[in-house]
């Protein structure tokens, strides 16, 4: 008898381990991912301003976003969150028609980036954009903590941003707005269509590429940033791509001693004189001898093609064609 009452209450105690050991293993599962008040997972996100690291905790998907740049206006709107931007500013290039209608549902703050009084007017809960968006003379981290508003600094902002930056800014835009299989459609859609196209062009020979963003007197160009990346996925090169630095100055004798094949002009709005920059290009004796000038091969990319969003598929598109028509 003794022992049957042994028996019993070792599978008892059996029992009660084995619902304590998984009650603190669901309690530790939730200490390390607490769920927020619609039951998604709290998200911590980092963000590198002048080398500084800040972190930020997403509680819950911000309610009155605004975008402080062309792309990433064109990103959250690709992502269907318009309804969740209070304003937007430093537009680029025209909006794409199919979010045009989504685009003027939402107020345009400035030009350029707003004041921070008007900024503060909106009551914004997140910020986006250029990198320089951040600086001391625009909106500091110091001040949008001060006034809790959220940021976050796009990876393809990064020294050294490639494609891959540019799918990391959409998973985590749709992990910071809940809409993560938005971004996924997204993604899945860049990534086949590009692919598509670097696929017809990944064997051939790669041809030199210039590209001419703006100066006279010393032009200003891309180096060890996403534009080189969409060059190299069109089968071209940057002729600056080993530059550290993501956008640089240098000098036309170092550019014709380069000897470029293809010369990329930026246009960064429809007011920008692009005709001008090509006039320069060809009516330059010093610049005669170089193959793109002298072959006038001479393409136009708008600003907002080759900065991070879904005009990278049209950049990758428009520059391969004209570098290896043959592959077409």
């Amino acid at each position: 008898m003794f022992k049957k009452i042994q028996s019993v209450l070792c599978i008892i105690c059996t029992i009660v381990f084995l619902f304590t050991a998984c009650s603190n293993g669901e309690q530790q599962n939730i200490s390390k991912e607490p769920a927020t008040q619609d039951g998604q997972v709290a998200l911590t996100v980092t963000s590198e301003i002048d080398e500084k690291e800040y972190t930020m905790d997403f509680q819950q998907a911000p309610k009155r976003a605004v975008s402080l740049s062309g792309f990433t206006t064109e990103m959250m709107l690709a992502l269907g969150l318009e309804n969740q931007m209070v304003g937007t500013a430093f537009a680029d290039n025209e909006i794409l028609p199919e979010y045009k209608a989504a685009y003027e549902s939402i107020p345009i703050l400035s030009e350029q980036n707003p004041s921070r009084e008007i900024l503060l007017g909106t009551s914004a809960d997140f910020i986006t954009g250029w990198s320089s968006s951040f600086s001391e003379t625009n909106f500091p981290p110091e001040f949008l903590q001060e006034n809790h508003i959220s940021f976050f600094v796009p990876r393809s902002e990064y020294p050294g941003a490639d494609m891959n930056a540019v799918y990391e800014d959409f998973t985590l835009l749709g992990k910071i707005f809940h809409v993560e299989k938005k971004a996924d459609t997204v993604i899945a859609d860049m990534k086949e269509k590009i692919g598509t196209i670097n696929g017809k062009v990944k064997d051939t020979e790669p041809v030199s590429v210039f590209l001419y963003d703006s100066g006279e007197d010393a032009p200003y160009t891309a180096g060890s940033s996403l534009p080189s990346d969409l060059i190299r996925l069109a089968g071209g090169k940057n002729i600056f791509a080993d530059q550290e630095k993501r956008w640089l100055t240098v000098q036309w004798e170092t550019v014709i001693k380069k000897n470029p094949q293809w010369i990329v002009v930026m246009q960064y709005n429809n007011s920008d004189d692009v005709q001008g920059k090509i006039d320069f290009l060809k009516n330059t004796p010093a610049l005669k001898d170089i193959d793109a000038v002298k072959n006038n091969r001479i393409l136009v990319l708008g600003l907002s093609d080759v900065i991070a969003g879904v005009r990278n598929i049209n950049a990758v598109e428009t520059m391969a064609e004209k570098f290896h028509p043959e592959a077409f």
